[in-house]
């Protein structure tokens, strides 16, 4: 802050609110971000809190400019923030110093004699100085004056210009109390801290333990560090190496040091069927997790086997998880509803539909071929501390297949009570809580790469296809083909889905920039497709309406959303490919390199979408209309994009998977 004098009728005190006149004197006080002005009348407002806070070690001639005014004029500015002329004689006297009131009043009437000397061009120059609230150290002292002092007979033990230091100190520190920039600080940086919480450490790898380091064993010397002789035998060095990686030596001495191994390569999946051994649990957590699947599911698995020929499952809308009931439960995420289920990024998941009082049970495959169990409302039975059951927050995995998991879906009708996994390894398998084990049921012999299933209510058909375009019929109890392979896309087949019901048609979505809806019954070669629905770009997913009215719902890149009408009159059944018939519903569908492609699925009772979005959100739209019903996100909790989702057929539950191997488990 510094003293001034008006150069023109302009601007008004800060504190009086008066206008100010041509060479009246006035106090300004700066900051970074503005600048205020104070009258005679007002800048006492402005100075006394810091003159109080210092108890008196600030004098008014410590203001910048004070020295340019008149004798008049400095002694109204003294009046006027209540500051005698002889402060800085008091804070010396405080300080033990030999120099009297006299000797200070006779300097500042030397300053006096000092400033009228001045020539008004250096007087403008001193007043147009702007400074800091912290002030200058002074300049040192010479070292005649240091001997002076000691001759003076300072009793302190410090020169004058440690003195003048410890003064400066003690003048700055009183300023930023009496300002709060302390307080002030702490708060601007207690609300510029970013929250620690980042992503959820539930799940597994949860326990990590540091494993032992191996010994090193003895540091490794050259034979002429242990100033051995050399081999004569080697010292011509290596020929030329072999095929089969044995080398021949310069002197034509064979050496088999570099054979490689004559075993065959470790398959590249599992064969036959595989134990419930998790791969992060231990024995005890394998048993008490078998022993629960089997509690948990028996009911069902039991109901499963009077599941006949020609048995369909009639759709209860009312009974199923619709639009309007997600949006008016208000679903949300919470710490423990966020767990890491399968190390890599997840590629399918699905929730247990079963008993709604009963516990809630998440799987989830990921790119490696890992399949991950979670029993979400799981807690230790001796408190967070305890280990439980040996698992990671009620989280198992195991490795069921060798590659990318490409369906996952918990069974009904026929398949009650065991989740159903294929996989681009060529294989199909089920597990099966009452034997403890995943079983195979088909495994291709031609290394086809599945890349899309599904499974006929009774449980007695998979349906398969794979990488190029191939169509599959497979009976799951004899895990043999029911009629030859035939080719209905020429790029990779990405969804297979059949209708629900009468299951007669299944729609096929492909890289082709189509979607095709066939009769089951006349896939063989040669078929057509009952409708053929264009896109303008790759189709990633289509599925029916789980209500069985014939809707097909489909996403593309093209950042459209479609709802697939049924056609009327004679054609009933059949799905109008007219693309002006369809809803279409804009949506962001770039996921870009990293992320997996969205697949939109429908809510239970068939009158809602889901899918994610590129702002880490999940979407609901409302599939009559295409309007947005609800958005659910956490930016602290969820902090990657959902790529694929699982909505509870009959609670309020939305599930979510990352590429980070999260679900994140959105309810009441």
């Amino acid at each position: 802050m510094f003293l001034e004098k008006c150069t023109a009728a302009r601007g008004k005190c800060k504190a009086t609110d008066e206008p100010f006149k041509k060479g009246d004197v006035r106090l300004a006080v700066c900051s970074k971000a503005h600048k205020a002005y104070y009258s005679m009348a007002g800048m006492g407002d402005a100075v006394r809190p810091i003159v109080e806070a210092s108890e008196g070690e600030y004098a008014a001639s410590d203001i910048t400019g004070f020295l340019a005014l008149s004798k008049e004029e400095r002694a109204a500015v003294c009046a006027a923030i209540d500051v005698k002329a002889t402060a800085s004689a008091k804070k010396r006297s405080r300080r033990g110093s030999d120099v009297t009131i006299a000797e200070v009043t006779m300097a500042a009437e030397k300053d006096e004699k000092k400033a009228a000397a001045d020539t008004p061009a250096s007087a403008n120059r001193r007043s147009g100085r702007r400074s800091s609230a912290v002030s200058a150290p002074p300049a040192p002292a010479t070292p005649a004056e240091d001997e002076k002092g000691e001759e003076a007979g300072d009793s302190d033990g410090l020169t004058e210009f440690e003195r003048q230091r410890e003064e400066l100190i003690a003048r700055n520190k009183a300023r930023m109390a009496a300002l709060n920039i302390g307080t002030l600080a702490s708060e601007v940086a207690t609300a510029s801290a970013k929250p620690a919480n980042g992503p959820s450490q539930r799940g597994i790898g949860s326990k990590r333990k540091k494993e032992p380091k191996e010994d090193a064993g003895p540091p490794r010397r050259s034979l002429r560090g242990q100033k051995i002789a050399p081999d004569a035998t080697l010292a011509g060095g290596v020929d030329y190496e072999r095929r089969d990686g044995t080398v021949i030596l310069a002197n034509g001495m064979y050496s088999g040091s570099g054979t490689r191994s004559d075993s065959p390569p470790p398959p590249s999946r599992p064969t036959g069927d595989v134990k419930l051994n998790s791969v992060n649990g231990e024995e005890s957590a394998d048993e008490a997790f078998i022993s629960f699947l089997r509690d948990t599911l028996s009911g069902v698995t039991a109901a499963s086997s009077d599941f006949g020929d020609g048995v369909t499952i009639k759709h209860d809308r009312g009974s199923f998880t619709s639009a309007k009931s997600l949006v008016g439960a208000k679903i949300k995420l919470t710490d423990d509803a966020v767990a890491k289920v399968v190390p890599r990024g997840v590629t399918h998941l699905d929730l247990a539909p079963y008993d709604p009082d009963g516990p809630l049970v998440a799987a989830a495959g990921d790119k490696d071929g890992n399949v991950g169990l979670w029993r979400v409302d799981y807690e230790a039975p001796g408190g967070a501390d305890d280990e439980g059951d040996g698992s990671d927050d009620g989280v198992l995995f195991y490795k069921p297949h060798g590659s990318y998991i490409c369906h996952l879906k918990w069974g009904r009708g026929g398949l009650a009570g065991r989740l159903l996994t294929c996989a681009y390894d060529g294989a199909v398998r089920t597990l099966d809580a009452e034997k403890g084990i995943f079983t195979e049921l088909f495994v291709s012999e031609d290394e086809d790469e599945f890349s899309a299933c599904d499974v006929t209510a009774d449980g007695r058909t998979i349906h398969l296809s794979d990488n190029v375009g191939n169509y599959h019929v497979v009976d799951a109890r004899s895990g043999k083909l029911t009629s030859p392979v035939v080719q209905l896309h020429e790029k990779k087949i990405n969804t297979v889905h059949l209708e629900p019901g009468a299951e007669r048609a299944v729609a096929t979505s492909c890289g082709d920039q189509t979607v095709c809806v066939w009769d089951v019954r006349k896939c063989g070669k040669g078929a057509k497709p009952l409708s053929r629905l264009q896109h303008s770009k790759s189709c990633q997913a289509a599925y029916f309406a789980p209500n069985g009215s014939g809707e097909l719902l489909t996403t593309c890149y093209d950042d459209l959303i479609r709802v697939w009408r049924p056609k009327s009159g004679a054609d009933a059944g059949l799905v109008n490919d007219d693309p002006k018939s369809c809803l279409k519903i804009k949506h962001n569908n770039q996921t870009g390199r990293w992320v997996l492609p969205f697949r939109a699925v429908w809510t239970p009772a068939g009158d809602g979408v889901v899918i994610g979005s590129m702002r880490r959100e999940i979407e609901l739209f409302e599939s009559s209309c295409g309007k947005l019903a609800g958005k659910y996100s956490d930016a602290e909790r969820m902090t990657a994009i959902a790529s694929r989702y699982a909505v509870h057929p009959s609670k309020d539950i939305i599930a979510a998977g990352t590429a980070s191997g999260r679900l994140h488990i959105y309810r009441k």
